[in-house]
This record gives C-alpha cells, sequence and structure tokens, in this order.
C-alpha cells in the first residue's frame, strides 16, 4: 500500500460455473477491518445475483459475467459487473451492468446523489453534458433522453464520473450499453469534497485542471 494511496483493495476472483452459467466475480481481500470486507463481499454477491436470471439454464443458452476494477486507490473501490444473456433459440442477447462504488474504510456504498454537495444542480449540469455527448456520439435514440436520477448507475475512474444507461434504454440494441464519462475538472464545484470523488481527487484535480 502506498502512502499516498489510502488503502488500496487487495480483488481474487470467485467462480459460478454449471451447463450456462460462465460468470467470474470480484471479492474483497486483505482490508484490516473484517466487517467491512465482510459487508462489500455481500454488496457484490447480491449484485451478482441480482443479474443471473431466475430461469437460469431452463430457458437461457448462455449466463456469461465478468468484472472491470475502474478504480481502487485513495480508500475508494469502484467496480463493475458485466453479464451477457441468451435466452434459447433467441437471435439476440442482451448486455447488463452493474456498478458498485464504496468506501474501503467504512463499507459505506454511494447513490449518485451522494456524490454532491446537497442543493447543488448536479443533474442539470450532467443532463447537458449528456445531452451534448448523445449527439457528438451520434447515438441513434429510440426515446427522448429524460434526464438522469439521483441513483442513476454510474461508476468512476481516475479521472472521469462515468454514467450509463440500460441496453435498450434509449438506444438501439447495436449501440449496447451507451457511456458517458464526465471528466471531474468539469464538476469539480459540485462534488461532495468528503465523498469519494473528493477523496479520488485530493491530491490530482489541480493537475487535472491544469491539463483542461
Amino acid at each position: 500500500m502506498s502512502a499516498n494511496q489510502g488503502i488500496v483493495a487487495t480483488i481474487i476472483d470467485q467462480k459460478i460455473e454449471n451447463n450456462c452459467i460462465n460468470i467470474t466475480y470480484p471479492q474483497v481481500t486483505g482490508l484490516d477491518n473484517l466487517e467491512v470486507q465482510e459487508h462489500i463481499n455481500l454488496l457484490i454477491r447480491k449484485q451478482v445475483e441480482f443479474l443471473i436470471p431466475r430461469e437460469s439454464c431452463n430457458i437461457y443458452a448462455e449466463i456469461f459475467g465478468k468484472y472491470e476494477v475502474a478504480v481502487n486507490k485513495n480508500d475508494i473501490l469502484s467496480l463493475n459487473l458485466q453479464f451477457y444473456t441468451i435466452r434459447k433459440q433467441a437471435a439476440n442477447g442482451l448486455n447488463q451492468q452493474k456498478s458498485i462504488t464504496v468506501d474501503l474504510t467504512t463499507g459505506k456504498s454511494y447513490l449518485l446523489y451522494e456524490l454532491f454537495r446537497k442543493n447543488s444542480n448536479y443533474r442539470m449540469v450532467l443532463d447537458r453534458m449528456i445531452r451534448q455527448q448523445i449527439e457528438e456520439q451520434g447515438l441513434h435514440l429510440i426515446k427522448e433522453f429524460n434526464g438522469i436520477t439521483d441513483d442513476q448507475e454510474y461508476y468512476l475512474t481516475e479521472n472521469s464520473l462515468v454514467i450509463y444507461f440500460r441496453e435498450l434504454e434509449y438506444t438501439i440494441h447495436a449501440e449496447g450499453i451507451p457511456k458517458f464519462p464526465i471528466p471531474y475538472f468539469r464538476i469539480r464545484n459540485l462534488i461532495d469534497v468528503d465523498g469519494p470523488i473528493g477523496k479520488l481527487t485530493q491530491r490530482s484535480i489541480a493537475r487535472i485542471h491544469f491539463h483542461e
């Protein structure tokens, strides 16, 4: 553990495998606080269970799952669980994603609104940025973009907040899960300095801003 990185999690693979299921998901190990560690691992397992269809191999030909560690530094862990399912005889499958952002010192998981200062206009600001990116990416909308919610799906990277939507929620199937990275320097006046983005950027936001 680097002194200037705070707590960094050790991640190990766990597997679920049977006739149609091939899932690899993460578990956290090595934390000094075992209660926090178990709480985080329980959060992850619950999300994995949520993503596995109840009908399992009776209806599905394939249930595949993998994960990505989006950020793991300064006491903050942000994970993506990425699943692909396809029903028997179906022409197309479905991509799904769930993300978890937690504080490794407390085990607290954060909804989107908890990243920002109270009474900030973060939703209006993010909506404007997302609408601009929809146009820039040339996405094909199947319905009008209505704006984000306080519990909108997201994950954190070292430099950006990434907002995403469900496959087919706003865009055509071929475009998968649309993602919209929001650089931290563009929302620096809205963030809660004691929250996850505040912790991630406390030593780097000046540098990020310098390179804007």
